[in-house]
């Protein structure tokens, strides 16, 4: 029987991240595949800035062709100095999120060697962007909602993180997550002849229309399952 494939995007300046993370995430019955990305090779430090789009293409590059289970990130990135404001793990997810926005709907790790201080972030933008703004509560609201929208969960930066990754994946591994991720694994696939003119000529990514998983996605998604299972059936009698 062929392994389930897991793929997890991390985030970490740490150059022995890969190995560990090799080494020590491994789940019976699945091909565990941890895509690390070095933040720190996209900082000019001549210039003292963060290259953004060199960035975000590099993630573009480095999951090409691959299906992303769960997305990991170490909370200090960058530290601040002068002229420069610091990358930490939610600069990170903004970006991710912005590099493909159906990742929106994966799971988010953060790590720390000091949790509270990632949660004491947080709560400072919120209270920054009230103080900028004290008659207009809607970017914090806005920033209140993404958070509330996003699946993301803090551990603290030792051997714990490991069993929690191992976790977060066997989550991510529902009969549901597998059935969507297959079809969007060839979410640039033109559909041929399914017998179905709303499907027909068009690419799955359309269909499913990942950015707003509607109900003509969902009609997709279950109409595709039958037709498999009635092939396989005719084959199998």
């Amino acid at each position: 029987m062929s392994q389930i494939e897991l793929n997890y995007l991390v985030f970490d300046d740490d150059p022995e991240a890969i190995n560990q993370y090799h080494n020590k995430i491994k789940i019976s019955g699945c091909i565990i595949t941890p895509i690390v990305i070095n933040p720190i090779d996209f900082y000019d430090a001549d210039l003292n800035k963060f290259e953004v789009e060199k960035f975000k293409k590099g993630i573009i590059q480095k999951t090409k062709g691959r299906n992303i289970n769960l997305i990991i990130t170490d909370w200090n990135i960058l530290p601040e100095n002068e002229g420069f404001l610091g990358i930490k793990g939610w600069d990170i997810i903004e970006w991710v999120i912005e590099t493909k926005e159906k990742w929106k709907s994966r799971t988010f790790l953060i790590y720390s060697s000091d949790i509270k201080k990632a949660s004491d972030y947080v709560l400072q933008k919120i209270k920054k962007e009230i103080e900028e703004k004290p008659g207009d509560i809607i970017p914090s609201l806005e920033f209140i909602r993404e958070i509330i929208e996003l699946k993301i969960k803090f551990c603290k930066r030792n051997e714990q993180r490991f069993e929690e990754i191992k976790t977060l994946l066997k989550e991510s591994n529902t009969i549901s997550n597998v059935v969507l991720d297959s079809l969007i694994s060839f979410d640039e696939n033109t559909l041929i002849n399914t017998g179905n003119s709303d499907y027909d000529g068009k690419k799955i990514s359309e269909i499913l229309n990942f950015n707003n998983q509607d109900i003509g996605g969902l009609k997709f998604i279950r109409e595709f399952i039958e037709l498999s299972i009635a092939h396989y059936s005719d084959l199998n009698e």
